[in-house]
């Protein structure tokens, strides 16, 4: 036949032979050759060449090489075509239109139709380079992968598959796509026998109105719970949670932060800092303590509010309700206040103080059983002090300018108080003071008693007092003043307390409750 002779195998099995090709490597590099119809070999080509044809199935290290036709070169090298398929153990399958095969470093390069597959997973591709020994498949143009057991298809442009524990590695534009989810990342691990994506880069999850993202963390597409430890943000509707370390409970639906936690509500203009929170997103709440701040926005006259812990409750109707619970201090620069519990509806924008609460607004300070005041647009418009109601303002360092009542009512303009209105047993007592040769004393006391007083402020200082129904009063000289004419039963004078920045509302405070008559801290402005 000239330059070729034509070998069948049944010679060679009738002379017991193994059809291995002549290598110069390592045993365990050879490519065996198990089996082919036809078998030509050229002697004059200087590569060694053999043709395989019909059939042909050869192996390597555990894994089965089978195709239509294919070239074994003495390099153990293999050119494979036509209907290629590698086998490894008892599950792995790889198919494609044609095969580079190197023995020597057992890789095994797959091009045109690509499909790799393991039990509930399948990977389609134009073209990947599958590592025997190390059981692993590279990809880097693009490629699909299925998983039926999940229900999960994803898509990248670059990918690793490491077939002995059914895991992924994949990196640029991937997508992770289920009927209840889409996940999209810059890098991903995804575990088929589990079902766990990892993510090692910018990746957003999107789940129905619920939308996270995170730069480090996993989601569990069984159970829907996720981790993400670095730059996590969780978001729904206008409510977001972030934190340095976020969990996530798809079938609660309820998000969990640890450190720097922070909850914005883009709807109500709030923003919550913390060290640990969470968000019920079918209730609509969210709990928020440790350090804990609310930040109620209104510019650069924003409200800033501390309380032990802090609770918020979203309304059907999408308004925000805030509780704050113990130690409450707040500062706004036009006003301050402490309690032990405040709360905030969202509604009609309504702020309520309970527990021996007191509210600061330039030189004065109010105090009573329960404190209301109305915002709007993040400014006080309004303010009651309701039962055992005291407003103070200090005339010198020993003396002080009183209205009390029933009830408080003051009226704010362009951020200050400017009236307050004295109901229910309402009572006075007001310092008179006396220019002489350029220096102001006081010389006398005026206690007065009314239904009703009104009282008008200019600047924070008492400017006018207006008796309303029959007022009975008495003008004492100083020091002929009796104590009942000079402080009143319930008087509190707790300048101490007063947050003096935004800062100073986490000052720790003293449990010990202040008693009537008693006076606490320097002169407030």
């Amino acid at each position: 036949m000239n330059a070729f002779r034509v070998l069948t195998l049944a010679a060679f099995v009738g002379r017991g032979c193994q059809l291995v090709a002549q290598a110069t490597g390592a045993p365990g590099d050879r490519v065996e050759v198990l089996n082919a119809d036809r078998w030509d070999f050229n002697k004059d080509v200087a590569t060694g060449a053999q043709r395989l044809s019909g059939h042909v199935r050869f192996g390597q290290g555990g894994a089965v090489m089978a195709c239509d036709s294919a070239w074994l070169f003495d390099d153990q090298r293999v050119n494979a075509f036509g209907h290629v398929n590698l086998r490894q153990g008892d599950t792995l399958q790889i198919t494609g239109d044609k095969l580079q095969f190197s023995g020597k470093d057992h890789l095994a390069r797959m091009e045109g139709n690509v499909v790799l597959s393991d039990p509930g997973m399948e990977l389609t591709t134009e073209a990947l380079t599958y590592d025997v020994r190390a059981r692993r498949a590279d990809y880097n143009s693009g490629a699909h992968i299925t998983d039926r057991r999940e229900g999960n298809t994803l898509s990248s442009m670059h990918g690793t598959y490491f077939a002995g524990n059914h895991a992924f590695v994949f990196s640029g534009n991937v997508r992770l796509e289920h009927p209840d989810r889409t996940i999209l990342a810059d890098t991903l691990q995804y575990s088929s026998s589990s079902g766990t994506a990892f993510f090692l880069g910018p990746t957003h999850i999107l789940q129905g109105a619920t939308t996270m993202y995170c730069e480090q963390g996993s989601y569990d597409t069984r159970t829907g719970f996720g981790r993400f430890t670095k730059a996590g943000r969780i978001t729904s509707g206008a409510q977001e949670l972030t934190g340095d370390s976020l969990h996530y409970n798809r079938s609660t639906g309820e998000g969990t932060g640890w450190g720097h936690v922070t909850v914005k509500d883009t709807v109500n203009r709030t923003v919550v800092h913390g060290n640990y929170g969470t968000h019920r997103q079918a209730q609509g709440n969210s709990m928020v303590t440790g350090r804990a701040e609310l930040i109620m926005l209104a510019g650069a006259d924003s409200l800033y509010l501390h309380g032990d812990t802090l609770f918020a409750q979203q309304d059907s109707s999408g308004h925000k309700h805030i509780l704050a619970r113990r130690n409450v201090r707040f500062f706004k620069p036009d006003l301050q206040g402490v309690c032990d519990t405040m709360t905030y509806n969202g509604r009609d924008s309504l702020i309520t103080l309970r527990g021996q609460p007191f509210i600061w607004s330039k030189g004065n300070q109010l105090s009573g059983d329960t404190v209301f005041i109305r915002m709007h647009n993040g400014h006080a418009q309004k303010l009651t002090v309701d039962g055992a109601a005291l407003m103070v303002e200090q005339a010198d360092s020993s003396h002080f300018n009183q209205v009390a009542g029933t009830t408080l009512t003051g009226y704010f303009h362009g951020d200050q108080i400017r009236q307050i209105v004295a109901e229910g047993n309402s009572r006075t007592i007001y310092f008179a003071r006396e220019k002489k040769d350029s220096t102001e004393r006081i010389t006398g006391v005026n206690r007065a008693d009314c239904s009703r007083i009104t009282v008008g402020l200019d600047s924070g200082k008492v400017s006018t007092v207006s008796f309303i129904t029959q007022p009975d009063g008495t003008m004492y000289p100083l020091d002929k003043a009796p104590p009942e004419a000079l402080l009143f039963e319930n008087f509190l004078w707790n300048a101490a307390a007063r947050p003096v920045d935004r800062g100073d509302i986490f000052r720790e405070t003293s449990d010990e409750k202040l008693r009537p008559g008693q006076a606490s801290g320097t002169p407030i402005r």
